[in-house]
């Protein structure tokens, strides 16, 4: 009978997925800010999944927060990736974000949903999904550089990107996310620390 009740405390209700559905709204917001910005030079791209990771965090640990159950999270992954692949992002990009968002629901799991540090460890492995975006400068260099000549973008945006298509580019983004994700969930965790406190997540 314990067993039962516990199963169905797990069990995402209505009130779950409009609260998921909430904090998502907040997070593609937020995340469009420095996407936004992608824009104006190649290397504010290579760093946006950085600066995303900074943003993102308050929507992302107050979901986990207000929702410690399984799958919020997931669900998330899976409304970014139909909206990747509604914009056009490449295949790889829509399995790197399953892949993060499955790795930091596990890590949810296994940490049983109610520690703030495994909250913050399932962030930061979300949040190398967004290194899916600049991902293109390394992996597909040449027909990137032909993409974005054709779309029309100045060509001192493309001789930047050129130059930012360096593998160690690529190191400072992958680094960078880590970097923003972390600060993101400390500063959260300081604007909200009550709050925490109050729903149990230490």
């Amino acid at each position: 009978m314990q067993a039962r009740k516990t199963q169905e405390g797990l069990r995402l209700m209505g009130r779950d997925l409009i609260t998921t559905g909430i904090f998502l709204a907040l997070y593609f917001i937020l995340m469009m800010i420095p996407m936004g910005l992608s824009g104006i030079h190649p290397m504010i791209w290579v760093l946006f999944p950085g600066f995303a990771g900074i943003l993102c965090a308050i929507p992302f640990m107050l979901l986990c927060a207000r929702v410690q159950k399984p799958f919020c999270v997931f669900i998330m992954g899976v409304v970014i990736c139909l909206l990747f692949a509604m914009t056009g992002y490449f295949t790889l990009a829509i399995i790197m974000v399953l892949c993060t968002a499955a790795i930091a629901e596990l890590i949810r799991w296994r940490t049983s949903y109610a520690s703030y540090l495994g909250n913050a460890v399932a962030y930061v492995i979300f949040a190398y999904g967004m290194t899916c975006s600049p991902l293109p400068i390394w992996l597909y260099n040449d027909s990137f550089m032909a993409q974005i000549s054709a779309q029309g973008m100045s060509a001192e945006y493309v001789a930047a990107c050129s130059q930012v298509s360096d593998p160690m580019y690529m190191v400072i983004c992958l680094v960078f996310t880590a970097v923003g994700g972390i600060i993101g969930v400390a500063l959260t965790r300081a604007l909200f620390k009550k709050h925490f406190a109050k729903v149990g997540l230490a």
